[in-house]
């Protein structure tokens, strides 16, 4: 019995870490559903909204990292899966290893989404956390695009890249459109922990249908439209196994192999597109087939952009081989490389233990030219590979004066996995931000046609050889993005902070 004159209040104990931290961790797992090939976009919603929700409940800063870590880690191990498969099938590491490499991945990606949700429990108490939620979950995503290098995979915004909310990228860009998600999470999640509160409820209904009518209404604007004729393009697919595509013993077969799908274009194609490094063998020892190109084109009058490396005043790059009949080689030379894939951090350092797995690997020098190519009076704004996986690589064509998007990859080092279908949906955000139509030959897939909705027009089977025939409209005009890049999304974003840090007030309520 409680003594005299004092009252005996009964609390509900508030649930304990370990469990939200577990369930932070199987939210993650689940993350990479809401990206292609699941394309379950509303799990964006759901499962950010419980991870706010959760974590809103952390005791310290500190917890509320740490359910930030599991969820990320978890998305990044389960969603950067085929990493593995190149390292144990041509880097010859054990499964194990790999796995642990992976891992390692995960681990420092994780640093991210703690980063955000604690540093939101830090500095903003009460109802302000809910206003800077979204804002540095974004921007920690693109913080982890840019630093080191950048890895931009699994990032929020391109779940919405076929969806309403989409429709916000050619203004803000996909953090933009990860904005917007969030926020609707945050929305939703702020209505659940006031659920007995209709006005609560109702306001959390009014902002998510004023965000997606926002969006809706955005995605109606089109700031290009057509320049010139249309152009009659084909795409390659090779198909070719790595396995034997580095094989010297195999070099004369692909030539051959990619001779006569160049020959079997139909007439009048104006613009033939190779994979990334098509042709595996430096330019310099070929010239007697780059010269039978070079009147093959003439008498065709088509342009081809090979995937070859090039070799240069003493150093090698991953390329585009541009042949316009007689007239001299363009090239476009990749500007961001792959770590420890084409080029190795700190070499003094880490080189001899990367070459004790894959000898000669990472040497190859970063581009500094154009980013365009000429084509029949038209600008292919290219990239390489992993470069159509940030936007701002893809935006240097553009503010040069691209009308079209062309990317030339090799998706064949993670075999049949997820990983193909992760960088067509990118690619079709870069297409959508800047509303330029996207061209993509690849090795064994996917080779695609975007419309510069986002919309996938045409593709090709994975693991086939054929070649993509098909004509593009170039477009003229740039987009807000594509003229500002990220500073309207960072403007707007730091914008809320602010408010969110102006009205804060300690209090001990969520």
């Amino acid at each position: 019995m409680a003594a005299s004159g004092s009252v005996t209040v009964q609390t509900r104990a508030r649930p304990g870490t370990a469990w939200r931290v577990l369930l932070a961790m199987f939210m993650g797992a689940l993350w990479p559903l809401a990206f292609a090939p699941f394309d379950y976009a509303f799990l964006a919603f759901v499962l950010l909204a419980g991870l706010f929700t959760v974590s809103a409940g952390a005791r310290s800063p500190g917890a509320a990292a740490g359910m930030g870590y599991a969820f990320g880690f978890a998305a990044f191990a389960a969603g950067t899966y085929w990493i593995a498969i190149t390292l144990h099938n041509f880097a010859h590491m054990s499964w194990v290893l790999a796995g642990a490499l992976v891992a390692l991945l995960a681990a420092y990606c994780a640093i991210y989404p703690a980063l955000a949700l604690g540093l939101a429990q830090r500095f903003f108490p009460g109802a302000t956390r809910w206003l800077a939620l979204p804002v540095l979950w974004v921007l920690a995503e693109w913080a982890r695009a840019r630093f080191a290098t950048g890895f931009p995979w699994l990032a929020t915004g391109y779940t919405q890249t076929h969806g309403f909310l989409g429709g916000l990228a050619p203004w803000l860009g996909q953090y933009g459109v990860g904005l917007a998600t969030a926020s609707v999470a945050v929305a939703a999640a702020w209505a659940w922990t006031r659920r007995r509160d209709a006005r609560a409820l109702w306001a959390a209904t009014s902002i998510v249908l004023l965000i997606f009518a926002l969006a809706l209404f955005a995605g109606t604007v089109r700031f290009t439209h057509p320049q010139g004729a249309a152009l009659k393009f084909r795409l390659l697919q090779g198909n070719i196994p790595i396995s034997e595509k580095w094989n010297p013993k195999r070099i004369d077969a692909i030539l051959t192999r990619y001779a006569r799908l160049i020959a079997a274009s139909p007439p009048g194609t104006q613009l033939i597109a190779l994979p990334e490094t098509a042709f595996p063998i430096f330019q310099t020892e070929i010239p007697g087939l780059i010269a039978h190109l070079q009147d093959w084109s003439a008498q065709h009058h088509a342009t081809l952009i090979v995937g070859i490396p090039e070799a240069s005043h003493g150093k090698y790059y991953n390329a585009a081989m541009e042949i316009r009949g007689h007239e001299p080689l363009r090239w476009y030379r990749k500007q961001h490389l792959v770590p420890f894939g084409e080029y190795i951090p700190f070499p003094a350092i880490l080189g001899p233990i990367v070459h004790d797995f894959l000898p000669g690997l990472g040497s190859f020098t970063p581009g500094d030219g154009s980013s365009v190519l000429p084509v029949d009076g038209q600008k292919a704004g290219m990239s390489i590979c992993y470069e159509e996986s940030f936007s701002r690589d893809v935006r240097k064509g553009v503010v040069e004066g691209a009308n079209f998007l062309l990317n030339i990859s090799d998706y064949a080092w993670y075999g049949h996995s997820i990983a193909s279908a992760q960088s067509l949906q990118m690619a079709a955000m870069q297409a959508r931000q800047e509303q330029k139509p996207d061209l993509r030959a690849t090795n064994t897939g996917i080779t695609a046609v975007i419309a510069p909705n986002g919309r996938v027009l045409a593709s090709l089977p994975q693991f086939v050889e054929a070649g993509l025939d098909g004509v593009v409209q170039p477009m003229a005009g740039t987009t807000p993005y594509g003229r500002f890049g990220s500073r309207p999304f960072l403007a707007l974003s730091f914008a809320i902070l602010a408010l969110a840090w102006w009205r804060r007030r300690p209090s001990s309520g969520a």
